[in-house]
């Protein structure tokens, strides 16, 4: 494991942790599911850093380019954001998940460009290309917040969940999209 990742993997493990107890102990089935998502994204955010941390300085390193500064520096922000609310969501897990989608905005707003691997290209990648997970961060946290005030929670969560897949699913099949055929040459 890279140097970078063991560094991540201490910053985000006992914030996961404290929201894994969360699933555990949480009052009632829609706080238990809710953490467990929380607690899953987790792991793919701090899969997340390591990749953009890795990319980021092996662009630098390939190209001077201000842009990857500055997407370093945004970068950066969002993990400490992150882990600030994976550690406020092991105590108070609304509060938590709205500071982590908030990073999320954060993210999305300000990084600016898209390292591509496996060359590190850099693509200017603003907020027109991002609006839709720029309107799912919003809506996420729109849902969190009427969570926190107790309306609908089960079918909240649910809804959540149904986002978080939908994601997944497309973060996936992008990515297998992207990557060329072993038939290809």
């Amino acid at each position: 494991m890279s140097r970078i990742a063991w560094i991540v993997f201490l910053i985000f493990f006992p914030a996961s942790l404290g929201v894994l107890s969360q699933v555990f102990w949480g009052s009632d089935l829609s706080h238990r599911l809710l953490a467990l998502g929380l607690f899953l994204f987790s792991i793919d955010q701090a899969r997340m850093a390591v990749l953009d941390l890795s990319q980021a300085i092996a662009a630098q390193q390939q190209t001077p380019d201000s842009r990857l500064r500055r997407f370093y520096r945004v970068t950066l922000t969002t993990i400490v954001l992150e882990i600030a609310g994976f550690g406020i969501a092991a105590v108070s897990l609304g509060w938590g998940i709205q500071l982590v989608l908030l990073s999320q905005l954060w993210f999305n707003l300000f990084a600016g460009i898209q390292i591509q691997p496996p060359d590190l290209t850099i693509q200017p990648w603003g907020v027109r290309e991002r609006l839709p997970v720029l309107i799912a961060d919003g809506l996420g946290m729109a849902l969190v917040g009427l969570w926190m005030r107790e309306i609908a929670p089960m079918g909240i969560v649910l809804t959540l969940w149904g986002m978080a897949i939908a994601y997944a699913c497309l973060k996936y099949f992008s990515s297998l999209r992207k990557r060329p055929s072993e038939s290809e040459p």
